[in-house]
């Protein structure tokens, strides 16, 4: 497994895709968050456990990184749920 430079992980820029929708209803708590532009060296799998912060209008949402979901995306739970008008264009940024 290749190292990993922390300066290529925190800072990297990701888009939210929707709420992980389960049999009857979305759960708010989670989303899940695409990354396009990944370095090279750097896998999905080396972000489970980063700290991520949505930015939507002029609040931010804090959360955590806790599980891969295909190729380039990953779920992110968080304390309390988001509002669905995030899906529009909000970013997401990894800072921890």
């Amino acid at each position: 497994m290749a190292s990993v430079d922390l300066s290529e992980i925190i800072g990297l820029e990701g888009v939210v895709v929707n709420f992980r929708i389960g049999n009857k209803s979305p759960r708010m708590r989670q989303l899940i968050i695409k990354f396009d532009n990944l370095p090279p060296k750097l896998r999905v799998d080396n972000l489970i456990g980063r700290t991520v912060e949505v930015v939507w209008r002029n609040k931010k949402f804090r959360g955590r990184i806790y599980r891969r979901h295909g190729k380039n995306a990953v779920r992110a739970i968080f304390k309390k749920g988001l509002p669905g008008q995030i899906l529009g264009g909000s970013k997401v940024y990894i800072i921890k």
